[in-house]
C-alpha cells in the first residue's frame, strides 16, 4: 500500500505537537489516530484499520516528516478499530516499534483469534469490508508495556499506565508535564455532533465480553488523579 500522490491529509491540530488524524472508520469523525510530533520525532497513538494507513502516512508527510521519523506506534488496546491497521502501517515505518499491553502482544503477533472472533460477529464479508486483511507483526518489533513504564517521543515523556475496564489489555498515556492523557476507550467516546453549550457529552463504552465496570471506575479514578487539562479520546479526540 502506498500513499496516493493526491491524498489529502485529514488532520486537525488539537494541541501542541498533537494532531488528530481521521481514520474514516465507518464514517468521518468517528475514529482518530493521534500523531505526536516533537523535535523532529513522531509517534502514532492507535491506527484505525488497514484502510486508514494512507491517511496516517499523508498526515505525516503534511508535517514535513518521513516514515523513518516515527519511533513508536502506541496501541491503547487491540480492538480492531484501534489496532487493525498496525501490521500494515508498520511495514512503512522502518524505525518504529509497536507498544502494546502484555495481554495483547501475542494477538498482534498471531492475529488468528482476533480475525476469527471478528468474523464470528460480523461475517467474513463485513470483516474484510471493515478491516481489510489483518497483518501480523514480528515480535522483534513489539514492546510489551509494563504499568508505569515511561517512553519518550522527542523530548516529551509519557507514563504508560494499565487501565483495565473497557478491556483487560488496555493502557493510557499520561504526559504529566503538559497535563494531558491519551485515553483510548477508557474515558468513553465523545462525538462532536453531540457537544452542547455545557460541553462535551461523553458516553461510556461497554464492549462485551471483557467489560469490567468496577475496574473501569477504578481506571477512571486513576486517570483523574493526574488532574488532566485535556484528554484525547480515540472516538473522537479532545
Amino acid at each position: 500500500m502506498t500513499t496516493p500522490a493526491n491524498a489529502v491529509p485529514k488532520i486537525t491540530a488539537v494541541g501542541e505537537g498533537i494532531f488528530a488524524v481521521d481514520t474514516e472508520y465507518l464514517r468521518p469523525l468517528m475514529d482518530a489516530s493521534h500523531l505526536i510530533i516533537d523535535n523532529g520525532r513522531a509517534a502514532f497513538v492507535d491506527t484505525g484499520t488497514n484502510y486508514s494507513v494512507p491517511n496516517l502516512l499523508a498526515a505525516l508527510a503534511s508535517q514535513g516528516l518521513e516514515p523513518g521519523d516515527v519511533d513508536y506506534v502506541f496501541l491503547t488496546h487491540i480492538h480492531l478499530d484501534h489496532a487493525g491497521g498496525a501490521g500494515e502501517l508498520i511495514k512503512h515505518l522502518p524505525a518504529a516499534r509497536v507498544c502494546v499491553h502484555p495481554r495483547g502482544a501475542r494477538h498482534i503477533c498471531e492475529p488468528e483469534k482476533l480475525i476469527a472472533g471478528t468474523i464470528a460477529v460480523y461475517g467474513e464479508n463485513a470483516y474484510h469490508q471493515l478491516y481489510g486483511d489483518i497483518q501480523p507483526i514480528d515480535s522483534e518489533r513489539i514492546i510489551e508495556i509494563e504499568d508505569g513504564q515511561r517512553m519518550q517521543v522527542g523530548s516529551r515523556v509519557f507514563e504508560l499506565i494499565h487501565t483495565p475496564g473497557h478491556a483487560l489489555h488496555h493502557y493510557c498515556m499520561v504526559d504529566a508535564q503538559a497535563r494531558l492523557i491519551f485515553t483510548g476507550d477508557t474515558f468513553g467516546v465523545s462525538y462532536r455532533e453531540t457537544d452542547t453549550s455545557r460541553g462535551a457529552f461523553i458516553i461510556p463504552t461497554t464492549t462485551p465480553v471483557h467489560f469490567d465496570p468496577e475496574a473501569a471506575h477504578a481506571s477512571i479514578d486513576r486517570l483523574m488523579s493526574y488532574a488532566p487539562e485535556a484528554c484525547y479520546l480515540t472516538h473522537y479526540s479532545r
